[in-house]
């Protein structure tokens, strides 16, 4: 019996038509990374959770937060289900990365099968 392997990516050719998507959502997040869209104050916001900003997490403000407000008081919600993941946290504006938009979901913690520390400090 032969087994069909998919090509590695060193392999000449064409792309494997499932292997377009991956390189879509990884160059879309690139792009958003390196340009983020600006956050306004209201809707989610993606949030740096680690000092090196590597990742991130979507955060949605508190029910009458003012836009300008620092700290930004938020709950950090799962990407897909927008479930809480935490109680409200005071966030400082230094670590609001911008406005979430659906690229940054490769870089949270749920997005890698892990959870969030309890001991998440946004307040520097």
């Amino acid at each position: 019996m032969t087994a069909r392997f998919r090509r590695c990516g060193h392999g000449t050719g064409p792309l494997h038509p499932g292997d377009h998507r991956a390189v879509a959502e990884f160059t879309a997040m690139l792009a958003a990374r390196q340009r983020p869209a600006p956050w306004t104050g209201h809707g989610d916001v993606a949030v740096r959770i680690t000092r090196d900003g590597r990742g991130l997490e979507r955060g949605r403000p508190a029910d009458g937060q003012q836009p300008d407000a620092d700290p930004v008081a938020l709950v950090l919600i799962h990407p897909d289900t927008e479930a809480a993941l935490t109680a409200t946290l005071q966030c400082a504006r230094t670590r609001i990365h911008g406005a979430w938009t659906d690229p940054y979901r490769l870089l949270t913690h749920a997005f890698a099968g892990r959870v969030l520390p309890a001991d998440v400090d946004l307040s520097t």
